[in-house]
């Protein structure tokens, strides 16, 4: 194990998501020394759309990663394209002011950049677009999506409450009390898209190394020097660092700046035709709005594939599975036994905020992280719009505006930290669902 990916080895785990996949292009270590206009550190969905984006506005390229694209929380999440941050519209516009509707607008507008993408550069991920919903649990649940359906309806988007006599038919449970549905929302195959996108940036030029560990970052003259384990060397005029949750010193206080949390996914083996025709049949995902919440889709190989429901700061997601075990019986044992086959888990970064950070940690050199377990879209909007920082644009007209680095208070003590908020928010949905009762 290696301390570049957080202890991690660098092969993939076994995961749904590799049984369905397209293999990844060949993408060899980086040998030797090589100059470039920007260097991206790391291959999720964040440095290769910025890759995309800075060669197609005819921006030299390279980029590295420790293990290979897509290894990290861009290829293990479950494959769920939220619009939006955690945060309510409104609650946004209330803490950063009336010029935050631009970052909710790009926030809510980012899945349709990922089916966009997809669309425009034929990736093969199996793309759903067919919404996303959020069901409540409890009275105070119903009452929290009432007021996130109203404030995103009161600016245009596409979504609405659902008829809660209707929700047992399109979740295949009756568990639920409420919910609404975003229609901007949808699914994908998240390592094919991940794998998809560093096809599309090497095909458009781009060098895309795997298995090249980032070790340190130095200014040179006007340009930058990106020394890599095994001696190779990258020098750039500028720099991007999309690391994420894996996050080293390289940058002086990136990695203290948000708290990686581990979360895991399940998955069932292929479902019985009954199963498929009663568990989400108009193929929407969805996710709960329990404090551990529950995520849960049908894979494009007809899988019952569950996330979250917990979380830990180490490598052992042993206590989060029995927990995605128990919440998958309580929605759907009235089915019969679900027959489970596959557990994984990763490290996604969380921020003090809970909102996605930019950083210009110095000149030309640029970072992002912090999507708070709404990656696919948001990383993908990030990385599109760090290139077009790197190209010119005016910080002041970005939707996410750089920010100075905040160490996380108490970051020594974060995986203590993540137990007792674990412990706790289970307990507050406990309370929470008694008071429905």
């Amino acid at each position: 194990m290696t301390p570049y990916l957080a202890g991690e080895t660098p092969q993939l785990p076994e995961t749904v998501w590799r049984l369905s996949s397209p293999p990844l292009v060949p993408c060899q270590p980086l040998r030797g020394h090589v100059e470039a206009d920007v260097a991206i550190i790391g291959g999720g969905f964040t440095g290769q759309m910025a890759a995309i984006t800075l060669r197609e506005a005819g921006r030299s390229v390279v980029l590295v990663d420790a293990a290979e694209p897509g290894w990290g929380a861009s290829g293990r999440n479950n494959g769920q394209v939220i619009p939006g941050f955690k945060w309510n519209p409104d609650e946004i516009v209330a803490r950063y002011g009336p010029q935050a509707e631009l970052l909710v607008a790009w926030g809510g507008g980012a899945p349709g950049l990922v089916f966009e993408t997809i669309g425009n550069y034929g990736i093969d991920c199996s793309p759903v677009q067919k919404g996303w919903i959020q069901p409540a649990y409890t009275d105070i649940g119903a009452e929290q999506i009432a007021r996130r359906c109203a404030q995103w309806a009161q600016r245009g988007a596409a979504v609405e409450m659902l008829d809660a006599a209707r929700l047992p038919e399109m979740l295949g449970t009756p568990i639920f009390q409420a919910g609404w549905i975003d229609h901007r929302g949808g699914s994908i195959n998240p390592l094919a898209y991940a794998r998809g996108l560093a096809k599309t940036a090497m095909a458009l030029g781009a060098q895309v190394h795997a298995h090249t560990t980032a070790l340190s970052l130095r200014k040179q003259g006007a340009g930058w020097i990106v020394d890599c384990l095994g001696g190779a060397r990258i020098e750039a005029k500028q720099v991007i660092v999309a690391t994420a949750a894996y996050a080293s010193d390289m940058v002086p206080g990136l990695a203290r700046s948000m708290v990686p949390v581990r979360t895991a996914q399940v998955a069932t083996a292929p479902l019985s035709e009954q199963m498929l025709q009663t568990i989400l049949p108009g193929r929407q995902c969805a996710s709960d709005t329990r404090r551990l919440l529950t995520s849960f889709r049908i894979s494009p190989d007809n899988r019952l594939v569950m996330g979250g429901s917990g979380a830990t700061a180490t490598l052992d997601h042993s206590s989060i599975v029995p927990r995605l075990h128990a919440a998958a019986a309580e929605m759907w044992g009235h089915l019969g036994p679900l027959q489970w086959e596959l557990a994984w888990s990763g490290f996604f970064a969380v921020t003090n905020d809970h909102m996605p950070h930019i950083h210009e940690s110095a000149d030309g050199v640029i970072c992002a992280l912090g999507c708070n377990g709404r990656g696919i879209g948001l990383s993908t909007a990030m990385g599109k719009l760090l290139a077009e920082r790197l190209l010119g644009m005016d910080a002041r007209a970005m939707p996410l505006q750089p920010t100075a680095m905040q160490p996380f208070a108490f970051h020594a003590f974060r995986a203590m930290g993540v137990a007792v908020a674990t412990r706790y928010h289970g307990l507050r949905d406990r309370i929470d669902k008694a008071r429905s009762a």
